[in-house]
């Protein structure tokens, strides 16, 4: 922005100096204004739309062929980091159930760690005592969960969920952040990656959307990958994408076409001066 001065005369005729500010152009421009999809984007997009029902109804029969808690935690995970939940509510909130009521004494630190994110995350009373077993005879946790890489990750998402008091949970994100900090740059991708961008920012505190644009990029590299929900994900990417250039453009409209507005009614109002 720059500051200029102009003289003009008051009512009484003397010269008065006033400062106005010369703004620099937008870097966008007209861009969401004018943006128009060509004909074989807009049939594209039909077609996306088309495609992206077909695969949700793949996605609803997965919840409803899968008796496994282990698979299932694990789907209901990988559909929220991708963020795909919105389109499952209510698959998920049934599949949740199943979860939480699920006998879960015997699992490792990743399934203990995960079940435990994904029911605080929905807002079910889970202790934090669960984690007590993974701790040794001095209170601390115990050193032979420094070779669980994906269970210290999960560990360590799961432990920024905790409430006050909670200081358990405050002793696992110390314990696992030390741990993950010096063997990340030994991991090798997409593991490695996952793991630089819990470090940057923890999954509590990470922007949902944003997360899931990089979560694409690192689930597209897991040998396990279910290649329908990742096609899903890409295509409801797309889609709300183009959604949101949509709203831009009707936003601008809508300011450009209120600036107009305001341009004609000072310039009447100094002609009326004059």
């Amino acid at each position: 922005m720059e500051v200029v001065s102009s003289q003009s005369p008051d009512a009484a005729g003397h010269q008065v100096v006033r400062q106005c500010a010369v703004y620099h152009p937008d870097v966008w421009g007209d861009y969401f204004i004018t943006d128009q999809p060509c004909s074989d984007e807009t049939q594209s997009e039909a077609w996306m739309r088309e495609r992206d029902e077909e695969l949700r109804e793949a996605v609803r029969r997965m919840f409803q062929d899968n008796n496994d808690v282990m698979q299932t935690m694990h789907l209901i995970d990988t559909i929220q980091l991708l963020g795909l939940d919105y389109n499952f509510e209510e698959e998920i909130t049934e599949a949740l159930k199943r979860v939480y009521d699920a006998d879960s004494a015997n699992e490792g630190l990743h399934e203990v760690s995960l079940r435990f994110r994904l029911l605080r995350e929905r807002g079910y009373s889970v202790t934090s005592d669960v984690f007590n077993k993974f701790k040794d005879e001095g209170g601390s946790f115990s050193s032979a969960l420094t070779d669980d890489v994906k269970g210290l990750l999960s560990l360590y998402n799961a432990a920024y969920l905790g409430t006050h008091g909670e200081t358990i949970l405050d002793e696992a994100i110390s314990f696992t952040r030390s741990h993950l900090t010096s063997m990340v740059h030994d991991l090798n991708p997409p593991l490695a990656t996952l793991v630089s961008l819990a470090l940057e920012t923890p999954l509590r505190r990470s922007i949902k959307r944003l997360f899931a644009r990089h979560y694409i990029s690192i689930y597209q590299e897991e040998p396990t990958r279910n290649d329908e929900i990742l096609e899903l994900a890409k295509l409801d990417f797309h889609i709300l994408q183009s959604l949101h250039r949509q709203e831009l453009k009707d936003i601008c409209m809508r300011v450009f076409f209120e600036l107009h507005l305001y341009v004609l009614a000072f310039t009447f109002q100094i002609d009326d001066y004059y």
